[in-house]
């Protein structure tokens, strides 16, 4: 039912979070730190970046739009990024569906009621729609912190479930989505980026399986729905990983091992969102939660079994992740190493060659015999040349035997498909 292969890595993406302790001053491409000192001119230190360097400022910033300190917890606050509100009810039942624009607040005897909201900028529509189903003002105001670690909770008849959903993988993104399940019916939130209960939408309307039936059920639908969209961004993930594998064998560029860094903290995000996913769904499975009835207790658990498998698949990942780094260090050493045996083996062809050079240089009195005859020899030069070619010839033909110039190194793997040679 899902693909999920631990694949070996993707751009890092935006969305990433400010330590607390931390500032980051960024200025389109490149950041300015200025400074006067005692009346001489302003020095500009300008430092530059690559393309896929740091994110900006705005990029980077916590999602979180904290409230003023001290605030009740039911004080409401729109995030400034808040997208139009539009609210839809679809009416259903075993017979048929009808999707109408806005809140209906009669859906007529035996209708379900699935009112799908999005979009956070009509405070006061959202709060109608909340009050007239029951919420409290608590439940009510905690549907705009987009930033709540997932969980659920019973509120008298009530359930409410915050989950966190993957917006795109490249770069990674994701939202809040709030669902609230009462007596007859269940209540869509999300920030409004994508439409991603169309295919439970289609379900409903063609009145395949359960899905018309009672509205635990439905719940189910929608929270099988948003864990579903993991994968196909997790497996883009690893496609991605198995591409900077292959490219930081080929080519370890420094470049690289900031994409990695990237990649690491996108995984991080996504733990972050899938870990308490399973304390959430652990809520619903309770015996007691209203409106979910036994015989659901086993579509419940296959979500939980879900949510574990994407949980996994980020923990390999990571895992992954971090052998990357590894590798890239391992690549810069390797090619280091290279240039340094390529360094050694010319400055030891030109150890004997300096040897005779020096040697031939000492001035020593050639009255004697015994010192140097061939400085006065006719073909003394040609000598001392003949002597460092042969003796450059000589090393050259050892290094090549030991197999470390022009040979292929021992150990080195066959092409896919090749025989390894003997």
């Amino acid at each position: 039912m899902r693909a999920g292969r631990p694949a070996a890595a993707f751009r890092a993406t935006e969305g990433r979070r400010l330590s607390s302790s931390g500032v980051i001053a960024h200025c389109g491409g490149r950041g300015l730190v200025s400074w006067a000192c005692s009346g001489k001119l302003q020095c500009v230190l300008a430092v530059s970046r690559r393309e896929n360097g740091l994110k900006k400022l705005n990029d980077l910033a916590p999602r979180r739009h904290r409230e003023d300190i001290g605030a009740s917890p039911t004080s409401i606050f729109v995030p400034p990024s808040a997208r139009p509100t539009v609210v839809r009810t679809w009416l259903y039942d075993e017979e048929g569906v009808q999707c109408r624009d806005g809140f209906v607040a009669d859906p007529g005897l035996g209708k379900r009621r699935w009112i799908d909201i999005r979009g956070l900028a009509d405070k006061d529509a959202i709060v109608a729609v909340a009050s007239a189903l029951g919420l409290g003002d608590l439940g009510t105001a905690e549907m705009f912190h987009t930033d709540q670690r997932p969980h659920s909770e019973v509120l008298g008849d009530l359930v409410q479930t915050f989950l966190r959903v993957p917006v795109s993988a490249l770069p990674f993104r994701s939202q809040q989505v709030t669902l609230v399940l009462g007596p007859g019916y269940v209540l869509s939130l999300r920030e409004g980026e994508g439409d991603i209960f169309d295919p439970v939408r289609k379900r409903l309307e063609a009145g395949s399986g359960r899905i018309r039936g009672p509205c635990g059920y439905l719940l189910f639908a929608l929270i099988d729905t948003a864990i579903d969209l993991w994968f196909p961004m997790l497996e883009s993930y690893g496609d991605h990983m198995d591409a900077l594998e292959e490219q930081i064998l080929a080519d370890p560029e420094d470049g690289l091992v900031t994409e990695v860094h990237r990649l690491k903290r996108d995984l991080l995000e996504m733990r972050r969102a899938l870990w308490p996913l399973r304390e959430a769904i652990g809520v619903l499975l309770r015996e007691d939660t209203p409106g979910i009835e036994d015989w659901m207790l086993p579509f419940f658990r296959d979500c939980a079994d879900h949510a574990f498998e994407a949980l996994d698949m980020v923990e390999v990942y990571r895992e992954v992740a971090q052998g990357l780094v590894d590798l890239h260090l391992s690549s810069l050493s390797n090619r280091m190493n290279e240039i340094m045996k390529v360094l050694a083996i010319i400055s030891t062809i030109f150890i004997p060659m300096t040897f005779i050079a020096g040697l031939y240089g000492m001035n020593f009195e050639r009255a004697s015999p015994w010192n140097m005859p061939e400085l006065g020899w006719r073909f003394g030069y040609e000598w001392a040349l003949a002597l460092m070619a042969v003796s450059a010839a000589a090393m050259i033909w050892v290094f090549y035997r030991l197999g470390w110039i022009g040979r292929r190194r021992r150990g080195k793997m066959p092409p896919d498909g090749d025989e390894p040679r003997r």
